[in-house]
């Protein structure tokens, strides 16, 4: 078990075709060598599970970068091979809120810039979905309204890491969407929140493509805060994927696309121990809603053990037993990276997951 501490982010070079989008040649972020790695897929045959609901969709609501390299170009592909990439790719933040994140949430801001960096130039014309669900099924900014640390000794906000909350009305402007678990995140509120509605280009309850103002944008759904309870990320990322949030009139409506490559990112530095599904079913999940393992990359950036040697971080959660079921379901899957929620900064992992991109084209064939 890890120790819980009190206190409170494509696939399309086109295969072959330069006139579709794909991998730039320009500039992106790369840094310190990552903890990445291929594996085998693994499959099962046990049913899925959900915990998503009916509601219908409500509101729509940085630090420093490493050395600069050229990613270089797709390479074509062998004569005839059908094309496996079509320039969509559906990106899938699920973030914990939980009040251990202080620390890494800080390190999470820190790494914003660089996730836009990797997402403007190697992401660069891809058609893009860049989604935050909720994972918990709970709107955060419910807790300032009801602690001493919150509205009631510091109204008409909620406090020093929330004085952008406004007490009492914030409340009011949430919608059933906005406490549906997995629905996309667009109303961030309370503590180390973004404190407002994101107006998204679109309307959607998750970023698009030609979205004017993406930094801006992406933090407004990213900044979770830390106000958020012990997330069940298993089950969260489940809906996240359902037809319940996906269909039509549904919270999420339109954000999955079959045609596209799903790119999961998952930060989170404690064990899944809420989850009602076990890793072989999220699995199962993630291959009944993409069809193929090879439309899936997996970046995992999760609490570690500490190695010995290593300086331990002041408030940091480190994984005490080597055992992670979030680390069990991203293995599954052939594309795949792994990070550390201790590291200073995470978006040299998202960079490096996001060349396996060019990879995941060569196999993904949209059926």
């Amino acid at each position: 078990m890890r120790t819980v501490l009190p206190a409170i982010l494509v696939a399309a070079a086109a295969c072959g075709d330069a006139s579709q989008p794909g991998f730039t040649s320009g500039a992106s972020i790369t840094t310190t060598s990552l903890l990445s790695s291929s594996g085998t897929s693994t499959s099962s045959s046990a049913d899925s599970t959900s915990s998503s609901t009916d509601d219908s969709a409500g509101s729509s609501g940085s630090a420093s970068t490493g050395t600069v390299s050229d990613v270089g170009v797709v390479p074509d592909f062998p004569s005839g091979q059908p094309p496996g990439c079509k320039g969509k790719v559906d990106i899938l933040f699920m973030i914990s809120s939980l009040g251990t994140m202080q620390v890494e949430q800080k390190q999470l801001l820190a790494s914003f810039p660089g996730f836009i960096d990797t997402l403007e130039h190697k992401l660069a014309g891809f058609d893009l979905h860049i989604i935050a669900p909720n994972p918990t099924g709970e709107w955060a900014g419910d807790i300032c309204e009801h602690v001493p640390e919150g509205c009631l000794e510091n109204y008409p906000n909620c406090g020093e890491t929330a004085k952008d909350y406004e007490c009492v009305a914030f409340p009011k402007l949430t919608t059933n969407c906005d406490r549906e678990l997995a629905a996309g995140l667009v109303f961030n509120a309370g503590f180390n929140a973004a404190n407002r509605i994101c107006d998204l280009y679109g309307g959607n309850r998750y970023i698009i493509s030609g979205e004017p103002n993406l930094p801006d944008a992406f933090e407004c759904i990213a900044k979770v805060g830390t106000g958020g309870g012990d997330p069940p990320m298993g089950d969260a990322l489940i809906a996240a994927l359902s037809s319940k949030l996906n269909g039509e009139g549904r919270c999420n409506e339109g954000f999955l696309r079959e045609d596209a490559l799903l790119f999961i990112v998952v930060i989170n530095d404690t064990e899944d121990t809420e989850s009602k599904s076990w890793p072989y079913q999220q699995y199962n999940a993630i291959i009944a809603a993409k069809k193929d393992p090879s439309s899936v990359i997996m970046l995992g950036i999760t609490g570690q053990v500490l190695k010995e040697g290593e300086p331990e971080i002041p408030g940091c959660t480190y994984d005490t037993d080597g055992k992670d079921e979030l680390h069990d379901l991203i293995t599954m899957f052939p594309y795949y990276v792994e990070g550390d929620t201790c590291a200073k900064n995470y978006a040299p992992y998202f960079a490096d997951a996001a060349d396996k991109i060019a990879e995941a084209c060569g196999s993904f064939v949209p059926q």
